[in-house]
């Protein structure tokens, strides 16, 4: 079974200032210390077609069903790689998204897309399948994680208004403004 998510984040900046922030060494070195816990940035790769970001995380079984804790015991870990392509001349943007888990038959991934809305304001969508090919928790695991893709954006979200008002590059009040679309 596959399950199909689409979720919609709505930014109060520039398409082109969320494209630089999400392609940024720094901003990824940054937010996996902030929130990703237990998890470190394997690899950012820039080149003139392509920005690749990969993040190995370790994954709390505590969320886990039981009988899936049971398969995986006291620690699960996923890679996560996200690559964006560069912006278009409409200063839109599109990339891909993909976790897959260790020991685990789970894989979510999809497409990304950056789409300016205004000067300053532009839209994250990501449209994208979850897949578990476990029989009996396959399923749960699948809406475990479609679940887990709204807070993850949610927490990616506010990490980077803070990230951005830190720098200077976004007034204080840009963070409080439109959350999600």
């Amino acid at each position: 079974m596959t399950l199909s998510i689409e979720q919609r984040t709505e930014y109060p900046c520039s398409a082109a200032l969320l494209h630089a922030t999400l392609t940024d060494e720094t901003y990824w070195s940054d937010r996996v210390r902030d929130i990703g816990s237990g998890s470190k940035v394997v690899r950012h790769e820039v080149t003139p077609e392509l920005t690749t970001s990969q993040v190995d995380q370790t994954l709390d079984p505590d969320v886990m069903p039981k009988g899936v804790r049971r398969l995986v015991g006291s620690t699960m870990s996923a890679r996560c790689t996200e690559r964006w392509r560069p912006l278009r001349a409409d200063g839109s943007a599109v990339g891909d998204y993909r976790l897959v888990t260790a020991g685990v038959p789970v894989v979510m991934a999809g497409e990304l897309a950056l789409e300016p809305r205004g000067e300053r304001a532009c839209a994250l969508i990501f449209r994208g399948t979850v897949e578990a090919t476990m029989p009996v928790v396959g399923p749960v695991l699948e809406k475990m994680m479609a679940g887990d893709v709204d807070r993850g954006f949610a927490a990616e979200r506010e990490f980077t208004m803070r990230w951005l008002v830190a720098r200077g590059t976004l007034p204080p009040t840009a963070s409080a403004q439109s959350r999600h679309g």
